[in-house]
């Protein structure tokens, strides 16, 4: 996956989805943001198992992939990074995010994509979709 968008596009999105991000749960990877490409933008997805929130940042992406990276320090990260292009790419050997804004880079050990399942999607907007699983 290699990815390029702005910062401010980013970190509003990661603003949206991290409110799906659980703070606490005996699962550790609800505790992380999907980042997936997506028809040529960023999709970022965040669930706790009751609801689920995915948001579509435009980006230029360069190579298709997906992967989840720990939400709070990913968000943390992002919106400490001045305004302008970021570049997310993936090393799939190692499964590190590399990020670089400017004079500023991190790499971000990630969880591959299998190891969680996003919950399926009802739109609620063209930017953003909430859903929950049904009750049965």
């Amino acid at each position: 996956m290699k990815v390029v968008c702005l910062q401010e596009n980013l970190a509003h999105g990661l603003g949206i989805a991290g409110r799906g991000v659980s703070t606490r749960g005996s699962l550790p990877i609800l505790g992380n943001v999907l980042l997936r490409t997506d028809a040529g933008r960023l999709r970022l997805t965040a669930t706790n198992l009751e609801v689920g929130i995915n948001c579509w940042v435009p980006a230029k992406v360069d190579d298709e992939g997906a992967i989840t990276v720990p939400a709070k320090l990913f968000i943390d990260f992002i919106n400490s990074l001045p305004s302008g292009n970021v570049e997310l790419s993936l090393n799939v050997r190692t499964k590190t995010v590399h990020l670089k804004s400017g004079p500023y880079e991190a790499n971000i050990k990630a969880k591959s994509r299998s190891s969680r399942r996003p919950t399926t999607a009802g739109r609620c907007s063209p930017e953003c979709s909430r859903h929950s699983p049904a009750i049965s």
